[in-house]
C-alpha cells in the first residue's frame, strides 16, 4: 500500500542486506532548486520500517533542515543571546567543553533525527556536574531550535544529567623553574607553541581568549590587548602587556585576522607533550591557576586591579563601580609578575 503524500517512503534493496528496509522522508526543495529525500533509518522487517517512518512523522520534523548538524546548531550558540547572559568566560568555557566532550560523536548527526536515546545514553557516562553543563547548552540550542521552526519537540525537558559524583580535581601550580625551562626553549627554537605558552603564564588568559586574539586589538604604543571573550564579564576587556612577551607579541603580529591560527587543540597537544618531556603535571588551565596565585602573591597591590587583569567579576561594589584603573596602572601590576 502508497503512503499518503508527504509522509516519506520505504522500499527494499536488492541483494542480501541485514537491514534491507530503506525508510525516507519527504522530499523537500533544497536552496540549489532541488529535490531531497533524506534517509531517516533502515530496518530489517517492513513492519520495523513502518514504524521508524510513524515514529519520525509524528515528532513533525521539519525536513527544510535536514542538513543541519547539532554542531551547526553549537555553533549558533556560541554567538547568541544566551552566551552573553553568562557571567564568567570560566562558565562559557566550561560549558562548551563539557558539550562537545558528552556529545562528540554525535555532534556531525543531523539535528532533526536526534531523539531522546541519543542524548540520555550519553549523558548516563558521565559525572552529574559536566552532564548539567551539557544539558544546559542543550536546552538554549532547542529553545531557538523550537523558535525557528527547525524541531517542534523539545527533548531537554525529558533529559537528566547522572547521578555520578564528580571527583574533585587537584589545581597544579606550576614551579617557577617551569616557565624558565619554557624560555630556554622559545630562546633556542623560537616555535609559535612554545610563544603562546608563554604569553598564557604572562597574561593569565584563558587558551581560547589567546586564540582570539585579533591582530586589530593589539596596542603596541600603550602596550595592552583586547581580548574576543563571548561573554559580558569578559568582553573587551583591556589586558596589559608584560614587557617579557611584548617581544614575542610583535615577531608574531600579522596581516591575517587573528594573532594565532592555531586550533586549541593542537596547542593542548603540543602542551602536553612538554609537559610529558618535563615530566610536569598539570594542564592548560593550570596556567592561569598558576598565574592567578602569583599575583595575588603580589605585595601592596590591590585585589581589585589583579581582578580586572583576569577577568573576574568584582565583588567589591566599590571597586567594581566606582574604581577606575587606567591601563598604565594595571600594566605596572603585571610587570611586577616573575617566575
Amino acid at each position: 500500500m502508497r503512503n499518503p503524500n508527504g509522509t516519506g517512503s520505504i522500499f527494499k534493496k536488492k541483494g542480501k542486506s541485514r537491514k534491507p528496509y530503506i525508510v525516507r522522508a519527504a522530499a523537500y526543495l533544497t536552496e540549489e532548486g532541488k529535490y531531497k529525500r533524506p534517509i531517516i533509518g533502515s530496518a530489517e522487517t517492513l513492519k520495523e520500517a513502518k514504524k521508524i517512518l510513524f515514529e519520525f512523522n509524528s515528532r513533525n520534523l521539519n525536513v527544510d533542515y535536514a542538513d543541519l548538524k547539532l554542531i551547526d546548531l553549537f555553533n549558533h550558540w556560541t554567538e547568541s543571546n544566551h552566551v552573553k547572559n553568562i557571567k564568567t568566560e570560566e562558565t562559557f568555557y566550561r560549558y562548551s567543553t563539557d558539550f562537545k566532550s558528552i556529545f562528540e560523536d554525535i555532534l556531525e548527526c543531523k539535528f532533526i533525527f536526534l531523539d531522546y536515546k541519543d542524548y540520555q545514553t550519553r549523558l548516563d557516562k558521565y559525572a552529574k556536574n559536566k552532564g548539567k553543563a551539557a544539558l544546559t547548552v542543550l536546552k538554549s540550542i532547542y529553545v531557538d531550535a523550537i523558535k525557528n521552526k527547525i524541531v517542534s519537540e523539545n527533548i531537554p525537558l525529558y533529559l537528566e544529567s547522572s547521578s555520578q559524583i564528580t571527583k574533585t580535581v587537584e589545581r597544579v601550580v606550576f614551579e617557577d623553574n617551569f616557565v624558565r625551562l619554557l624560555w630556554k626553549r622559545y630562546e633556542n627554537t623560537k616555535d609559535r607553541y612554545s610563544a603562546m605558552i608563554l604569553m598564557l603564564f604572562y597574561s593569565g588568559m584563558r587558551s581560547a581568549d589567546l586564540l582570539r586574539i585579533e591582530n586589530k586589538n593589539i596596542n603596541l604604543k600603550e602596550r595592552y590587548f583586547v581580548t574576543g571573550s563571548k561573554t559580558e564579564a569578559g568582553m573587551n576587556r583591556q589586558i596589559p602587556i608584560h614587557h617579557l612577551i611584548f617581544p614575542i607579541i610583535k615577531k608574531f603580529m600579522n596581516d591575517d585576522k587573528y594573532l594565532f591560527k592555531e586550533q586549541y587543540d593542537s596547542l593542548k597537544y603540543q602542551f602536553d607533550k612538554i609537559l610529558s618531556e618535563y615530566n610536569t603535571s598539570g594542564n592548560l588551565h593550570s596556567i592561569r591557576h598558576t598565574f592567578i596565585t602569583k599575583m595575588r602573591r603580589l605585595k601592596n597591590e590591590s585585589a581589585s586591579k589583579i581582578k580586572k587583569i583576569v577577568g573576574h567579576k568584582e565583588k567589591d561594589i566599590t571597586d567594581g563601580v566606582y574604581t577606575h584603573w587606567t591601563i598604565k596602572e594595571l600594566r605596572d601590576v603585571i610587570n611586577k609578575l616573575v617566575y
